[in-house]
């Protein structure tokens, strides 16, 4: 990222934490608890610890999202989560720390099933509740999720994804849109990685944004996360993080 882009970024995410902090203007005491009690919330989780030293600077997920995702998981009972593009476990690890009877399906290529495999017998022993899947066919055996994050869309090309003048695709975009709702329930919650302009699930978030059924969706800037509510109108925040 180039310096005046993450200045750019810098100053974006200051404008937003004055204009976007602690609920104000949420007037649903849903969403209103959602930001205050799990997204903004200090007070410190009995796994923060053990999760200190693993996210350091140059893993995929920092330190701040792991807790992010440990407290959502939490906050919703989740049970059964899959991870959609497996960044070598960082995911994978606050899910598993939520709960014992947490299990996850893991969408992996051979390296990253690997690094995963060893970060987490490294850091939990938990990695056996973790399903390694090479294909999303082999998710609709365990699904619907409760939890689910994306850090990837399995649709696109993973070759053309690393070249740097690679743009989403808006077909490849709504068919993955089109699975995921339906390995969905009640209370489903979706945490989507990279959803600014330019970043590989841009268009993916808009999409799903988009859908009736999915009723509440809040922009993290860097982060998407939905929460599905049929009874509840529909509902879409700006949130500090």
């Amino acid at each position: 990222m180039g310096a005046k882009k993450k200045i750019k970024e810098y100053l974006s995410k200051g404008v937003r934490k004055l204009k976007h902090r602690k609920g104000f203007g949420v007037h649903s005491p849903f969403a209103y608890a959602i930001i205050t009690e799990v997204i903004e919330e200090k007070l410190p989780y009995y796994a923060y610890r053990s999760m200190r030293g693993i996210y350091v600077k140059h893993v995929p997920v920092s330190y701040k999202v792991a807790c992010l995702l440990l407290r959502l998981a939490n906050r919703f009972h989740c049970r059964n989560a899959a991870e959609i593009g497996c960044d070598g476990g960082y995911t994978l690890l606050p899910l598993l720390l939520t709960d014992s009877r947490m299990k996850v399906v893991s969408l992996a290529d051979p390296v990253t099933q690997t690094r995963a495999e060893f970060n987490l017998s490294a850091f939990t022993q938990s990695a056996n509740r973790v399903t390694f899947a090479n294909s999303l066919e082999q998710f609709d055996e365990a699904s619907p999720f409760d939890f689910i994050a994306i850090n990837a869309n399995p649709y696109e090309d993973p070759e053309a994804m690393k070249q740097k003048s690679f743009k989403p695709s808006a077909v490849y975009a709504q068919q993955f849109v089109e699975w995921l709702m339906a390995h969905t329930k009640d209370d489903t919650v979706i945490f989507v990685r990279g959803i600014q302009d330019g970043r590989p699930n841009e268009i993916f978030w808009d999409q799903l944004c988009d859908r009736d059924d999915v009723s509440i969706t809040m922009d993290l800037f860097d982060y998407g996360l939905a929460i599905l509510k049929p009874r509840f109108f529909k509902q879409h925040y700006v949130v500090s993080f």
